[in-house]
């Protein structure tokens, strides 16, 4: 029998037109088969032949991937998408030609003030949340350290634990299965989806923003295995949404002025900005934040964004700067010093003396890259991982089942609280440093041993801890003896954060005295390998549960304990030789932070600019930029990063960057998959028809056109495109009986003036306010209402994008990906042209005079006779035939009437003498 797709093969060869896929397009068909159509149109066998032919090269050749697929394509159905092509119609044109100066001004002045509002505003929020953690880690660790004795049993501390741990956590899973379920997760690959152009309903409400944010602090505060900085970009892209919209849905309500920024081209800009504040304040990092969106983010930025994102990341740090003085101690902001404190430090810069605390060697440059290696291998077996737990849970734990979603939060945060709990429950007992063991033989008049920190450092954080403060909040005995501390505890049986800070800097105030005596604080070998393991196994569990949880700091933990194995084990080797030589082991808890992250997540220049704005490791950037490439190379070798894997589990149409759409779009023509059964609207019909249209078809966008499509046309068939509307903004035009007219009767002027006009466009603005469904309007239109006719000629977008059927593929990708397109047309392979446009055309300077052109000549047509031959204050344009000074327009215009403009050549003669006569010739001249 014919194998599938030979008919088209044969049309091919024989001259004849490619024909579509109907009316979804490729896409659409497969969306619609069922497995057994599938398997039947696409059977491995009848292909085989054609494997290894590079003509399909890219395609689904077999079984297995073309089931992979078709069950991507199911999904993509339930998405839809923004356009952030800029509306085109005739009442925007009337609204842009009217706008003055002034209006442009105004309207970037406002993008200024809006990114500075956004700083100020998730500031506060990040202060909040904070305050929040705070206060449930201080209830719970307080809670059951009180009820912890030397030699006890633990039975009650446990029990305390556990209860603390598990109410929280019950609240935190509560707000996502009951309030908002996007709340869960990190909401970077949402964001990032969104931000790509792919619409996710629920995403940007207000109830997602206190899901999300407050249930962070509440995860945190449980003691799951999770961060703040995911929920905070998607908290910061809410904000950014939000407040551009000058209003809102949820609230109901909307500003009359300003009204600028709604559409979705500049929500998405401002959304974005929100992202990069939101990791800025989650660090304290305004630079890392920003850089972050533009590299991970963002799929459109600017360099507009880009300094807007400046600000408002440098706002947002600023006010968290600020609140955090005014919380500590008010009276001394005048006198308090900003700038030394780091979000990963335990000390202040000037105490640390971070320049002798973090060097390397050039013989550890292989060591670095291995490091590297080994957290992409790393990172790639936690994506493969959780993808196959995050299959399982799509089976047995649906998003719809919320008693279920629910109760596996509650039971993973029972689980690592009675791990954690264990561990530090049996945790061996080490002699506190002899640095800070001194601290006790102080007496009451503070006579004896000397409070002060080796170097004469007596203070740090804010001057108010001393080492007998540093000995009790970093080497607590808990279970163990007075003068010994809890070695599993000191990092177990604190808040995940902590741990981290501890890896990265715990001893670095005593560590280097002044004197040629040197001693590194070392973690003990078990406690540092059973960190490791257990937390990269509860990271790896926990992402993707009910409940808002970030992953840059569980793998930040995860690495630095693995960087700490790699240097006590290069530390060991380098001794065994006899030599001298020191090796930092804060160095290496940096370098695999980095390491673990940048294998999980495939950032490259984010991460770095993050890791050393937090530690204050300036000095390792090159040691940072080499493990992160092989982190970064080696992951993608065996899989994508974390963030990507479940934007494609999710099933979202994204595009990806044109160099990385895959081969199979450079093998295939536009018209091999365009839907070629085109939905078509008249320019004027009757709203009943308009209605049945938009209730039979769930269509985005629709062509146009006076061509009847009913009788007599086959599918593929050129029409003649008037223009495009979109179904959102037909819906708007129903539910406010915008443009509908009785043809029996005089029709009414659309608006009488730009107020007018001004609030017609502000009516038909998706933003704040969606337009409900057809069903719901329907259900409010009269029977009079519904006989009416419909002019979508002033509405329709007059301009689409187009491309050529017979154009690759991929230049449709390219395209569609750089504007931002929701939709774009297909036309035959030979369409009429009536001129051309060169770059120099489109720049500033040829516009500015083609416009001064059009506005001397509209004024010249104005003038009386006389007035024509007195006015010299009219614009002068070089080689304008119009300009004044003399009846026949000036000397230039005589010179120009004298050029042989087929020949170009002068009166002369000579070939040399030619004159330019236009703006583009003169530009060329």
């Amino acid at each position: 029998r014919m194998q599938p797709g030979a008919g088209e093969n044969l049309r091919r060869a024989r001259g004849a037109p490619v024909r579509g896929r109907g009316h979804m397009g490729g896409a659409g068909k497969y969306i619609e088969m069922d497995r057994l159509d599938k398997v039947v149109n696409m059977e491995e066998g009848s292909r085989s032949i054609h494997k290894e032919r590079a003509e399909m090269l890219g395609g689904a050749i077999d079984t297995a991937q073309a089931d992979k697929a078709h069950a991507r394509l199911k999904r993509m159905a339930a998405f839809d998408s923004h356009d952030y092509d800029p509306a085109d119609n005739d009442l925007e044109e009337d609204a842009r030609r009217a706008r003055k100066r002034a209006d442009y001004k105004a309207e970037e002045q406002w993008r200024w003030a809006m990114s500075v509002l956004i700083g100020v505003v998730m500031g506060f929020l990040a202060f909040t949340v904070d305050g929040l953690i705070k206060k449930f880690n201080g209830w719970k660790y307080g809670a059951t350290t009180s009820s912890i004795s030397p030699g006890g049993a633990g039975f009650g501390a446990w029990l305390i634990w556990v209860i603390f741990s598990c109410l929280l956590a019950a609240v935190a899973g509560g707000l996502v299965s009951y309030v908002e379920p996007l709340a869960a997760g990190s909401g970077i690959p949402e964001l990032k989806t969104y931000l790509n152009g792919v619409h996710l309903r629920g995403l940007l409400r207000i109830k997602t923003l206190a899901a999300k944010l407050g249930g962070i602090a509440f995860s945190i505060g449980s003691g799951l295995i999770a961060g703040k900085e995911g929920p905070f970009v998607h908290g910061g892209g809410l904000v950014g949404g939000g407040l551009s919209a000058f209003g809102s849905h949820t609230l109901g309500f909307r500003t009359k002025k300003p009204s600028h920024f709604r559409n979705d081209a500049d929500k998405r800009d401002f959304v974005a900005i929100g992202t990069a504040v939101g990791v800025a304040v989650a660090f304290g990092a305004p630079i890392g934040g920003m850089l972050f969106t533009v590299e991970e983010g963002a799929s459109f930025h600017s360099t507009g964004m880009l300094w807007r994102g400046f600000l408002a990341t440098c706002t947002g740090v600023l006010t968290t700067h600020w609140l955090d003085q005014l919380d500590f101690d008010a009276m001394d902001f005048a006198g308090a010093k900003f700038g030394v404190h780091r979000d990963f430090g335990l000390f202040t810069d000037d105490e640390a003396n971070y320049s002798r605390v973090f060097w390397w060697y050039f013989w550890e440059v292989p060591i670095f890259a291995a490091i590297g290696c080994m957290g992409g291998l790393l990172g790639a077996a936690f994506v493969n991982i959780n993808v196959r737990i995050t299959m399982w849970r799509q089976r047995f734990i649906p998003v719809s089942d919320k008693y279920r979603r629910h109760a596996e939060v509650v039971f993973v945060c029972f689980v690592t609280a009675t791990l954690l709990f264990i561990m530090m429950a049996g945790s061996p007992c080490k002699p506190i440093p002899e640095a800070y063991r001194t601290a006790a033989a102080m007496d009451t008049d503070g006579n004896g041993v000397s409070d002060e920190l080796p170097g004469g450092v007596a203070t740090f954080e804010y001057g108010v801890e001393t080492r007998r403060q540093i000995r009790d909040q970093y080497f607590r005995s808990l279970f163990c003896k007075e003068d010994e501390y809890s070695s599993y505890g000191q990092l177990f049986f604190v808040p995940l954060a902590d741990s981290l800070k501890l890896l990265l800097h715990l001893g670095e105030v005593y560590e280097q005295n002044g004197t040629d005596e040197f001693e590194q604080h070392l973690f003990t070998m078990d406690a540092l390998i059973m960190y490791f393991v257990f937390m990269y196994a509860l990271m790896t569990w926990t992402y993707g549960i009910g409940a808002p949880t970030g992953l840059f700091v569980p793998s930040l933990a995860v690495g630095a304990a693995g960087g700490q194995i790699v240097g006590r084990i290069v530390r060991a080797m380098v001794m065994s030789t006899g030599s001298e030589i020191v090796v930092d082991l804060h160095t290496y808890a940096v370098v695999g932070a980095a390491a673990c992250l940048g294998g999980a997540t495939r950032m490259t220049i984010s991460i770095t600019v993050l890791v050393m704005e937090t530690t204050g490791s300036m000095q390792l950037i090159i040691p940072l930029m080499l493990t992160i490439f092989f982190a970064k190379a080696i992951g993608d070798k065996y899989s994508m990063g974390i963030y990507d894997t479940h934007i494609k589990i999710r099933g979202a149409p994204f595009l990806d960057e044109p160099e990385h759409a895959g081969v199979a779009v450079d093998k295939l023509k536009v018209a091999e998959v365009m839907a070629d059964s085109l939905v078509t609207l008249r320019p004027v019909m009757r709203v009943s028809e308009l209605v049945e249209v938009l209730t039979n078809t769930s269509h985005g966008a629709f062509p146009v056109t006076t061509t009847d499509v009913t009788e007599g046309h086959n599918a593929g068939d050129p029409i003649e495109l008037h223009g495009s509307i979109t179904r959102n903004l037909l819906l708007k035009m129903l539910t406010h009986r915008v443009s509908m007219f009785d043809p029996e009767e005089p029709r009414e002027v659309l608006y009488e003036n730009s107020e007018d006009r001004d609030a017609l466009l502000e009516k038909l603005k998706q933003i704040p306010f969606k337009s409900p469904g057809v069903e719901m309007i329907a259900s409010t239109l009269s029977r009079r209402e519904m006989e009416l006719s419909i002019d979508l000629t002033h509405f329709m977008q007059r301009h689409p994008f187009i491309v050529h059927a017979d154009a690759r593929l991929s230049r449709a990708y390219r395209l569609f990906r750089t504007m931002g397109l929701r939709h774009m047309y297909i036309t035959p392979s030979k369409p009429q042209i009536i001129g051309v446009v060169t770059r120099k055309d489109l720049v500033e300077e040829s516009a500015a005079l083609t416009l001064g052109e059009k506005a001397a000549d509209l004024s010249y047509e104005e003038l009386t006779e006389t007035e024509r031959r007195a006015s010299h204050d009219l614009p002068f344009l070089p080689y304008y035939t119009g300009n004044p000074g003399g009846v026949d327009g000036g000397a230039f215009s005589e010179q120009a009437e004298r050029v042989q403009h087929r020949s170009g050549v002068g009166s002369s003669g000579d070939p040399f003498q030619r004159v330019p006569t236009s703006p583009s010739q003169v530009r060329d001249y």
